[in-house]
């Protein structure tokens, strides 16, 4: 009787494990083909478009304020992940995005992320990201994100996040876009 337990248990804890294996390689798969639409850029929301964004087109500027690492004392410092959100808040609109524009504490251009202008679709949303390691913005890094609408639509909601989690402590703060132009 003593063995019959043994082999339940060990046909139930086997029967977990495996189990919960597949089911860690199905979200494995799944996290592979989000992160590879991610490198591609390549969204149903979120197109490339061949428009040309001209004078008719209701055009509007945003200057986002990110910190790619923050101070902590005179010489000691903390790293930051920077992620930033273009959200088209228009329900039947969309939304042109012409330009993400990332700029170092000195106002040097870092990365141009778009070649070209590509229309988000109605109430969806675009993020961007600045990994840890990256420190090439610095302390007063920003991005300038230019979008248009073919006519009057409700402002897109751009924000950024920047985080560090090392260990038990956790930094993370949000900063809001501001219309520039």
């Amino acid at each position: 009787m003593n063995n019959f337990f043994k082999s339940l248990s060990l046909i139930i804890l086997t029967t977990l494990f495996f189990g919960c294996d597949n089911n860690l390689r199905e979200q494995n798969k799944e996290y592979q083909k989000e992160i590879l639409k991610r490198q591609s850029n390549n969204f149903e929301h979120f197109k490339i478009t061949d428009e040309k964004i001209d004078n008719t087109f209701d055009k509007k500027k945003f200057y986002v304020p990110v910190y790619s690492h923050l101070y902590i004392s005179e010489n000691n410092y903390t790293r930051l992940s920077i992620s930033l959100s273009i959200r088209n808040s228009d329900q039947k609109k969309d939304l042109y995005v012409e330009s993400v524009d990332y700029y170092n504490t000195q106002g040097e251009l870092v990365k141009k992320y778009l070649s070209q202008p590509h229309i988000l679709k109605p109430m969806a949303s675009i993020d961007y990201f600045v990994s840890l390691e990256d420190m090439s913005g610095g302390h007063g890094a920003k991005f300038l994100v230019n979008v248009a609408s073919k006519e009057e639509i409700n402002l897109p909601i751009i924000q950024a996040t920047m985080l560090n989690k090392s260990g038990s402590s956790n930094l993370c703060f949000l900063t809001e876009a501001s219309l520039i132009k």
